[in-house]
């Protein structure tokens, strides 16, 4: 089995724009009255992201080719070369822990748990035969018939992107969109905790 996997970064900041602008509506009257003595408003925001739960902030597609070959008795050898897509998704999970802090009128110091892996997802739909060693009109490449193959290579995908530093991205892109909440919400001096070890989800 061959990775000659070629990545490519989808940006989710528009998404992340939008979301941000639903969040801070969903708060209400925050947008129009901003921060008072802080608790309640800040509260709202709070629990209004934690809301957001897995929050997808980093999508990585990864185009494998995968080479697997089977011997039967019965059927002789067949070799199969095909391509496959992975979509290896990252973010960070709100619910595990997100906090703000007021430490002064109109400061907040903003807690975050660390970025994670959510998923290496093969795409069946991608699956592109580029060689067969045996007639196949009959009997078309499936993806379930080489499950060990497409999951080591979305283990190995998954790899690959922790190692292009995508937990870092997923970490960037979860705090530019927590900043637009909070500025859309009247809070415009934030700070932000050091993340604690990153997870590989």
């Amino acid at each position: 089995m061959a990775d000659l996997s070629r990545r490519r970064r989808v940006s989710l900041l528009d998404i992340l724009l939008i979301l941000a602008a639903l969040v801070v509506a969903g708060a209400g009257v925050l947008v129009l009255s901003g921060p008072k003595s802080g608790s309640h408003e800040v509260l709202v925001l709070e629990n209004r992201i934690r809301e957001l739960r897995r929050f997808r902030t980093v999508s990585q597609t990864y185009r494998s080719v995968i080479f697997a070959e089977e011997r039967a008795f019965l059927l002789g050898s067949r070799q199969v070369l095909f391509t496959l897509e992975y979509q290896v998704s990252a973010g960070v999970d709100f619910s595990r822990g997100f906090e703000i802090r007021e430490l002064d009128r109109g400061v907040v110091e903003v807690r975050m748990p660390p970025a994670e892996v959510f998923a290496a997802d093969a795409d069946e739909s991608s699956i592109r035969q580029m060689f067969i060693r045996e007639q196949s009109f009959w009997n078309p490449v499936r993806m379930g018939d080489y499950m060990p193959q497409v999951v080591a290579q979305g283990e190995a995908n998954r790899t690959a992107a922790l190692e292009s530093g995508i937990l870092d991205r997923a970490e960037a892109n979860a705090r530019k969109a927590v900043s637009r909440i909070l500025r859309l919400g009247g809070v415009e001096d934030i700070r932000f905790a050091a993340a604690s070890e990153a997870v590989d989800g």
